[in-house]
């Protein structure tokens, strides 16, 4: 079920996904991972160990692709990020402890085009939820095998929140990503706003005959959904990180506006720092999940005690269209 309070048509951030759909392929991966976690209970061996936790990453990913697809709550989106990365993080701990002929990272972005969006969208969802402490522990997911460090539209990401990232003219999936490159290297704003939307309406199209996800929302039945979603994160990354004009793209279907909007709503510090510790941050019309003071960027002078439990204020003329609170002390 989605926590807004509003019909599932009116909250759904693309067409294809119906409600009956989508509660029941919710209800088959929370209940697959059930399994998979009562599963981890038995004396398995270690590749069987292994290969389960990486069923349970995998899941978590596709439940947070699904719920964002379905219209959730872009703050519980934010928090789930963690048990996501987590679940990763043991898969990839389980690997390591395999003979090297038995290890495989959790991401093999050379293989298929598929896990290469994934990864890429779950750094570029860290960036635009601003969970930025997640994003040191993201590219860890993949440190020091043959994908760190290889890919010049990831590497253009990292160099915000990573310090001595190496600087690529290679990269690993030239369809539909030289675009986005292309993007990334024009020489003034208006060029590159201009890239990128050319990036954007080619996006899904490019990705016909490489990407297994293409066309699944036409595999939909009222049982399971096999399709969660067609998001070019990656171009509202890089139109948040450099500050770009998306007016001329933001209503493409693929193109996730909201987590832009969301992303320029909250204060950036030195992106080059990454942040120790998680954020504590409530949208409006949230209850305040703790006493104290807070403020928002969407209005000047906005700094206000709030009790826990207070529903927080709106401000429906902020620039961005919308308000996030973000506490500052007891």
């Amino acid at each position: 079920m989605i926590s807004n309070g509003k019909n599932f048509i009116e909250t759904r951030r693309q067409i294809y996904i119906d409600e009956q759909s989508y509660n029941n392929t919710l209800s088959h991966f929370k209940t697959q991972n059930s399994l998979n976690i009562e599963a981890l209970k038995n004396d398995l061996t270690k590749r069987g160990r292994k290969t389960t936790l990486l069923l349970i990453a995998d899941n978590l990913w596709t439940i947070f692709k699904l719920r964002y697809t379905a219209g959730e709550k872009l703050t519980l989106l934010a928090d789930s990020l963690d048990d996501i990365v987590s679940a990763y993080e043991e898969y990839v701990a389980a690997a390591d402890a395999m003979p090297d002929d038995q290890y495989y990272p959790p991401f093999l972005m050379s293989e298929t085009i598929d896990t290469y969006v994934d990864y890429l969208n779950l750094l570029c969802a860290a960036a635009l939820l601003r969970r930025e402490d997640l994003i040191p522990r993201i590219h860890a997911l993949n440190e020091g095998t043959n994908f760190d460090g290889t890919d010049a539209v990831l590497e253009e990401l990292l160099k915000f929140y990573l310090p001595d990232r190496p600087q690529l003219d290679d990269w690993l999936w030239d369809k539909p990503y030289r675009k986005l490159l292309d993007a990334i290297d024009s020489d003034t704003p208006a060029e590159m706003q201009e890239e990128m939307k050319r990036y954007v309406k080619s996006w899904y199209k490019d990705m016909k005959g490489v990407a297994f996800f293409w066309g699944k929302h036409e595999d939909i039945t009222p049982q399971f959904s096999p399709y969660c979603g067609y998001w070019a994160m990656s171009a509202a990354a890089y139109t948040y990180l450099y500050g770009l004009d998306d007016s001329s793209y933001r209503n493409e279907t693929v193109y996730p506006k909201d987590l832009v909007d969301y992303a320029r709503s909250i204060a950036r510090h030195n992106e080059n720092q990454q942040a120790i510790s998680k954020p504590l941050r409530v949208a409006s019309g949230e209850p305040c999940p703790k006493s104290g003071l807070w403020f928002s960027p969407a209005k000047m002078d906005s700094q206000a005690h709030f009790s826990a439990g207070t529903v927080m204020p709106d401000f429906p003329d902020a620039q961005y269209g919308m308000t996030i609170w973000q506490w500052i002390s007891t």
